[in-house]
């Protein structure tokens, strides 16, 4: 998956609503409705559960989308 893929989530289910920060290392999951997640070094956070993705993050470039769903 890339970040592209984010704006195409209304027509999927999502199963894993996570992302990978590239600065400390962090893999962080949402998992469930308005559960805000940040990571230790506070660049990343993840939203939204199940229901909706969005990410907030300090530099564009330093994180990885690995949000998984169903087929």
């Amino acid at each position: 998956m890339n970040r592209d893929d984010l704006y195409d989530f209304r027509s999927r289910t999502i199963l894993h609503n996570k992302a990978k920060c590239l600065k400390c290392g962090d893999v962080i999951e949402s998992k469930h409705h308005h559960d805000f997640v940040t990571c230790s070094c506070g660049n990343l956070s993840v939203d939204g559960g199940t229901c909706y993705l969005r990410r907030a993050f300090t530099d564009p470039d330093l994180w990885e989308e690995l949000s998984e769903y169903e087929d």
